[in-house]
C-alpha cells in the first residue's frame, strides 16, 4: 500500500493556508470585556435625532407623554418601534474597541460617508452622540463610533436595523383606535350597492341593498375588529398619489361606535397595474394609507368573505 503520509501533510498545509485567508480578511477583535453603555440608571430620553449617510434627518421627540416626529415632517411616532430602539440602547453592552485606526471607519461603517448619525437628549443635553455602522459577521454585534472618536467599539444587543430605518418606519401607522365592542354599525357604498352590517344585542346582521342575507358572526367579529384599529400597511409613495390625486374612489365606508361618533374613509381598489395597492384616505382628507390585497380587499364589506365558513386572507 502506497505511502499516504505525503497527502495528510499536504491536506493539513492546505487548511493551514484557508485559515490564514479568512484570519487576514476578518481578523480576530479583540475586547478588553463588555460593560454597559449606560451604567446607571435608566435616562430620561425625550429626544431622538438620526442623520443617515445621504443626510436625510430624522428628529422624534416626546411631547407631553407622546412621541411624535418633528422633522422632515409632522406625524405621530410608532410607540412601539421608538420604545424597541430605547429599550435595546439602555441594555447595550459594550464589548470593547476593535480599532483605533482612522482609516477602518470606512470599513465598519462608522465614517460619515457611511454610517448613521444617532443622538439623544434629555431635557436638552446630549446623552449620547455616536455613529451607527454595519452588524458583524455573527449578526450578533453593531460597530459603532462615538462622535470626536477614532475608536471603534463594537455593541452587544444594539443592532443598525433598529436606527437605520427610514422616515415612514418610524411613523405610527394607526389610522382608528377604538374597542371592537363599540362598533355598531359599518356601512359601505361602492356602485351603487349599500351594505350594513348592524350590531343588535350580540348579533350582526348583514343587508344589501335592503335584503337581509347570511354572515358567520366570527368572520364579521374579526372584520369588525379590523375597521376598529384600522391599521395601514404602508404610506402612499409617488406611485400612489397620482391615482388618488387624479381618480375618484370607489367606496365610501363609514361606521358607528357605541357613543354615536362616526367615521368615514374613502377607498381607491386597484386596477391592472396597481400591484394589488388599495389605497384610503380619512374624511379629514389630507394622509394618503396603503394596504396590499390581502386585507385591502375586506375594508369595503366583502361579502364572501363574510359569509365562508372560515375566514380566508
Amino acid at each position: 500500500m502506497k505511502n499516504k503520509t505525503p497527502l495528510y501533510f499536504g491536506a493539513a498545509f492546505l487548511v493551514l493556508v484557508v485559515i490564514f485567508f479568512a484570519t487576514s480578511m476578518n481578523p480576530r477583535e479583540n475586547t478588553a470585556g463588555a460593560y454597559r453603555l449606560f451604567a446607571n440608571e435608566r435616562p430620561d430620553v425625550d429626544k431622538i435625532e438620526f442623520v443617515s449617510a445621504s443626510g436625510d434627518s430624522t428628529i422624534i421627540e416626546r411631547q407631553s407623554g407622546v412621541w411624535n416626529i418633528v422633522k422632515p415632517l409632522q406625524h405621530k411616532a410608532s410607540e412601539n418601534a421608538v420604545q424597541q430602539a430605547l429599550n435595546m440602547l439602555i441594555n447595550t453592552l459594550v464589548d470593547g474597541v476593535v480599532s483605533t485606526l482612522p482609516e477602518s471607519h470606512s470599513k465598519y461603517e462608522v465614517d460619515e460617508a457611511s454610517g448613521t448619525k444617532f443622538k439623544i437628549y434629555s431635557s436638552g443635553k446630549v446623552l449620547l452622540d455616536v455613529f451607527i455602522g454595519k452588524n458583524s459577521i455573527d449578526f450578533n454585534h453593531t460597530y459603532t463610533r462615538l462622535a470626536g472618536s477614532n475608536d471603534v467599539t463594537i455593541w452587544r444587543n444594539m443592532f443598525s436595523s433598529h436606527v437605520r430605518r427610514g422616515v415612514n418606519e418610524w411613523r405610527d401607522k394607526m389610522i382608528f383606535t377604538y374597542n371592537p365592542d363599540d362598533v355598531m354599525e359599518i356601512r359601505s357604498e361602492s356602485a351603487g350597492i349599500q351594505k350594513t352590517l348592524a350590531r343588535a344585542d350580540s348579533v350582526w346582521v348583514y343587508t344589501e341593498n335592503g335584503t337581509e342575507m347570511p354572515v358567520v358572526q366570527q368572520n364579521v367579529n374579526d372584520f369588525s375588529g379590523l375597521i376598529a384599529s384600522l391599521r395601514c400597511d404602508a404610506f402612499a409613495d409617488e406611485k400612489d398619489i397620482p391615482r388618488a390625486i387624479n381618480g375618484k374612489p370607489d367606496t365610501k365606508v363609514t361606521f358607528r361606535v357605541r357613543n354615536g361618533d362616526e367615521q368615514s374613509f374613502e377607498i381607491w381598489s386597484p386596477g391592472e397595474n396597481d400591484a394589488g395597492r388599495y389605497l384610503v384616505r380619512t374624511e379629514e382628507g389630507g394622509e394618503i394609507f396603503r394596504f396590499y390585497r390581502y386585507r385591502g380587499e375586506m375594508l369595503g364589506i366583502n361579502y364572501e368573505k363574510l359569509q365562508a365558513s372560515a375566514p380566508q386572507g
